[in-house]
């Protein structure tokens, strides 16, 4: 995932790690950047999965 605010990337379970202290941190859908601590919403799957997939072809033409 990469921060809207910052632009540092970072996986989602290092956002979970940061919002441990939170009383809402089980039924809340936001994620916080371990970096700067800007909180916004999950990445939906369909978002994960289409960056995955462009993620591999950028690759590949960079290779060639």
């Amino acid at each position: 995932m990469k921060c809207a605010l910052c632009g540092f990337e970072f996986a989602e379970d290092d956002a979970q790690a940061s919002c441990k202290g939170c009383p809402v941190s089980r039924g809340c859908n936001m994620v916080k950047c371990p970096n700067c601590g800007y909180e916004e919403p999950k990445e939906p799957r369909l978002v994960k999965i289409i960056r995955r997939l462009f993620k591999g072809r950028r690759k590949s033409k960079n290779a060639t």
